[in-house]
């Protein structure tokens, strides 16, 4: 009778430790998910707001953790308009004209193309290049601009292609003022264009919202190179802005660990300048490191960064007048897939709501959503650990 008490206290004891653990492990997990208070106005059905700095910085998967709740605490479907659709959205042909010249120069291709303004007093002003091809392709280029067509300056370089699946054979850049534009390839891929449209996207266009921000970084010298860390904050930056003092000229590589992204040249003579650098390429990430080459010149006196970027937009159904909630911060959620994504190209009235400030949730502001899941194998898992240990040293007890 005294072995079978004791071994009721062990059973006991060890569920006990299985709620707790679970309990513990629910807690941890739940622990850095955060939420802020959507404020409902307006008369329309569908209402939008865009995100902000916070929510990039604290948000999981890619945005994929993102969710929309209403009081009682039930997901409501939404759908993120990107920055770069509110951008296509909002942009317009500033020119249209044929390749103009094809050279060829040792193992390179070069195509020259030259946009006509509609008015000599109005300049040819645009950041987006798109390239009509003769043929499905893949290559790499470098893409550089003139006013005159003899003196050149590079603009970016990447890769575009164009197969039966899929495309992407706009360049977009930083706006500029040319009049000219140089696409460079490799010889092998031949002559692959034959027409280019230059557009511009910007505020004024299609009241596109742009964000300026101040971002961290910090600056390391390795040889004769400047090392520019940046702290990105995962924000889907289109450039970002040197603040430099000196007189200058150098080129510059965009990286993130072992992924190159792009290069360029950043210079500052005179009263003419170019600090900005393009991301229009570079994924959302943590941290984006520019290096700087300085050759035999002195580092130089970095002042601050400032980064640029159309944050964007959630687009939801407001069924009633009371706030709303979204959250955001849980690693274990993965992006939804709802019906509206399919339709909001045609939901044209919405009412712009804004959102409170960064709040971090309690247990009760969880989403009941399916990821539920999760927290039930974590569960079962804990049970069948310890079971197995439980019969394992009752085995050994039965031998002894």
């Amino acid at each position: 009778m005294t072995r079978i008490l004791e071994k009721v206290r062990k059973m006991k004891k060890i569920s006990k430790l299985i709620l707790f653990l679970f309990v513990f492990t629910i807690v941890q997990l739940f622990s850095y998910q955060y939420f802020k208070t959507i404020k409902i106005t307006g008369k329309s059905m569908y209402k939008q707001f865009f995100l902000t700095e916070d929510i990039y910085e604290n948000s999981k998967n890619n945005l994929g953790d993102i969710r929309i709740i209403d009081k009682s605490g039930k997901e409501v479907p939404y759908v993120i308009e990107t920055g770069k659709k509110q951008e296509k959205n909002s942009e317009k042909v500033v020119a249209r004209a044929k390749i103009d010249e094809v050279l060829t120069k040792k193992d390179k291709m070069e195509f020259i193309v030259k946009f006509n303004s509609d008015s000599s007093l109005k300049d040819i002003i645009g950041n987006r290049l798109e390239l009509i091809p003769s043929k499905n392709f893949y290559t790499e280029y470098t893409l550089l601009g003139s006013n005159n067509g003899t003196d050149w300056e590079q603009v970016t370089s990447g890769e575009i292609y164009k197969t039966p699946d899929k495309s992407n054979f706009t360049i977009e850049f930083s706006e500029k003022r040319y009049e000219f534009y140089k696409i460079v390839t490799p010889l092998d891929k031949g002559n692959i264009f034959s027409e280019a449209i230059l557009k511009l996207s910007n505020s004024e266009a299609g009241k596109l919202k742009t964000v300026g921000t101040k971002l961290d970084y910090k600056i390391e010298q390795e040889g004769k190179n400047t090392i520019l860390k940046i702290k990105s904050k995962f924000l889907p930056l289109k450039n970002i802005v040197l603040d430099v003092n000196d007189e200058f000229q150098r080129n510059y590589t965009v990286r993130s660990g072992d992924n190159f992204y792009a290069e360029g040249i950043i210079s500052k003579v005179g009263e003419k300048s170019n600090l900005i650098i393009n991301l229009e390429n570079v994924p959302k990430l943590s941290e984006i490191i520019v290096e700087i080459q300085n050759g035999d010149n002195s580092p130089l006196k970095i002042n601050g960064v400032t980064g640029n970027y159309v944050p964007d937009r959630i687009v939801f159904r407001a069924t009633e007048g009371e706030d709303y909630k979204i959250t955001f911060g849980d690693e274990n959620l993965n992006k939804p897939e709802y019906d509206i994504a399919e339709f909001v190209d045609s939901i044209k009235e919405r009412d712009e709501v804004l959102v409170g400030k960064l709040e971090k949730s309690e247990g009760n502001n969880i989403s009941k959503s399916k990821d539920y899941t999760v927290y039930y194998n974590v569960f079962i898992g804990f049970v069948v650990i310890v079971l197995i240990g439980f019969m394992i040293r009752k085995i050994g007890k039965n031998k002894k």
